[in-house]
Parts: C-alpha cells; structure tokens; sequence
C-alpha cells in the first residue's frame, strides 16, 4: 500500500523574509512619525516655557519701571544686577539674574523668584519711557519688548 505523507503547511523562507520586510516598513514609517510629533511637542512645550517666563518677568518689571523715582538703565545678566527704587518711604529693588536663569527681585532685602527661565533684561530709558528687553533662556525664543511710561501724568 501507498501511504501518502501529509502535506507540510507553513511559510516557505521567501515568504518569511517578504513578511519581515513589509513588517520592517511599517514599523519605520511609524518611528518617524512619533519621532517628528515628539520633537513637536518638544518645541511647544519650550515656546509654553518662554512665554510664561516672560509674562511673570513683564509683570513685575512692568510694576517697578513704571513706579520709579528715576527711570533705570542697564544690563540684568547672570554677572549684573539693576537697582531701582520708588515710594516714600523708599523701597529698593535689585534685580539679578542666578545659576539657575531666574530673574531674582529683591525688595528691601527680601529676594524672590520673578521668572525662571531668563537669560537676560536689557533696560533703556528716553524721556518719560523705559524699554526693557526680556530674553528667555529657551532654545528658538524671542526676545520680548516692553515699552513703559514711568511717568503717571504724562510727559512734560
């Protein structure tokens, strides 16, 4: 008698080998499609981080600038500080950038954090205005211009 052996079902090595590279494809197409929605999120996530650093500087500079006795100039950067002071009796406020990047007010004595995430404040007074130029630390942030009337009257 004739015994028929069963037939051997599976993939042959061609079949196999054509699978992985369909496989291989789609796992590729897939990475890099992560990999620009991650380096998305990434760079929104910095531009989130300027802008909040900048709203909390321009708050509090806005403040002081506008209520100066004598409208300040000069460089806030991690080697300098800027001084001011306004009201009777006199309050004095220094302004200095730390290790970390954050913008210190100290008022009186009394420091506390401004903004985190400033890499500088460059201030400039003509007639009756102070600009101030706030750069973040985040990597592609632009600087931000705060244009300011230190004088509540108006110009004279």
């Amino acid at each position: 008698m004739n015994r028929r052996l069963p037939a051997k079902r599976g993939f042959t090595l061609v079949e196999v080998v054509i699978g992985m590279a369909i496989l291989t494809g789609i796992t590729l197409a897939m990475a890099s499609t992560f990999l620009v929605a991650s380096k998305s999120l990434s760079n929104e996530a910095r531009i989130i981080a300027a802008d909040t650093a900048i709203s909390h500087a321009s708050f509090s500079l806005t403040r002081d600038l506008a209520s100066a006795t004598t409208p300040p100039t000069g460089t806030v950067a991690a080697a300098s500080t800027l001084t001011l002071s306004y009201g009777s009796p006199a309050v004095t406020v220094v302004y200095s950038i730390d290790a970390s990047q954050a913008l210190v007010r100290t008022v009186n004595g009394s420091a506390e954090v401004a903004a985190r995430g400033i890499t500088s404040v460059v201030i400039t007074a003509a007639g009756c205005y102070t600009t101030a130029i706030i750069q973040p630390s985040a990597t592609g942030a632009s600087a931000v211009t705060l244009n300011v009337g230190n004088r509540p009257g108006g110009c004279l």
